[in-house]
């Protein structure tokens, strides 16, 4: 007899298997790229992942700066941007039993700065002043510059990085030095301008 309640604890414990557990999610749902920063008109993927299988699930996405009607019924599609500012994407998944999953992307888009050129100002003592003008043309927020100069040989000479639109550079040019400057936004884009310069 002391068998048998050890039997029924047996069948108890196989049977919870297979009820369903409403606390234990039916299906694992992830979104790449869950945050990023692109450019204007760049290509943008939109992937999903529905496991162990999309069958079943009603699923779509739904871009909230645009059309709310604009919806894509799709695990993965591209898609360009031609404005800038901060986009939310939702997406969007209800299983057979209704749970339903939101999970939101936040993808910001952004200009260029505008830069219209690099220009050698004056030279004091044999210590030349660069200028350059750069605009954020998003909101005009402040940019932030990387200076570097490389004589003809490859060899790094200056590297700094700056807030202002200008440096005196502190000793002569060489022949053939080289200079790269980087405009680059508050969200990391970058213009990049290049100049090799002859001795004046």
């Amino acid at each position: 007899m002391l068998f048998l309640p050890f039997l029924f604890l047996f069948f108890i414990s196989c049977s919870d298997n297979l009820l369903y557990n409403e606390a234990t999610p039916h299906l694992f749902v992830d979104v790449l790229n869950r945050s990023d920063t692109v450019l204007v008109n760049e290509l943008v993927l939109f992937q999903a992942r529905i496991n162990p299988s999309s069958k079943d699930v009603e699923f779509h996405w739904v871009i909230e700066n645009e059309d709310f009607q604009n919806y894509k019924e799709e695990l993965q599609f591209e898609k360009q941007f031609d404005k800038s500012g901060l986009y939310k994407v939702k997406f969007y998944a209800k299983d057979l039993f209704y749970d339903v999953y939101e999970i939101d992307l936040f993808i910001r888009v952004s200009n260029k700065p505008a830069c219209s050129g690099l220009s050698l100002d004056t030279i004091f003592q044999g210590s030349p002043t660069f200028k350059w003008n750069c605009i954020d043309t998003d909101d005009n927020s402040p940019l932030t510059y990387k200076f570097s100069l490389l004589d003809k040989y490859g060899i790094l000479r200056t590297d700094t990085i700056l807030t202002e639109n200008s440096l005196q550079l502190g000793y002569a040019l060489r022949e053939k030095d080289i200079i790269h400057l980087i405009a680059i936004n508050r969200y990391g884009i970058e213009t990049h301008l290049d100049s090799v310069w002859s001795l004046p």
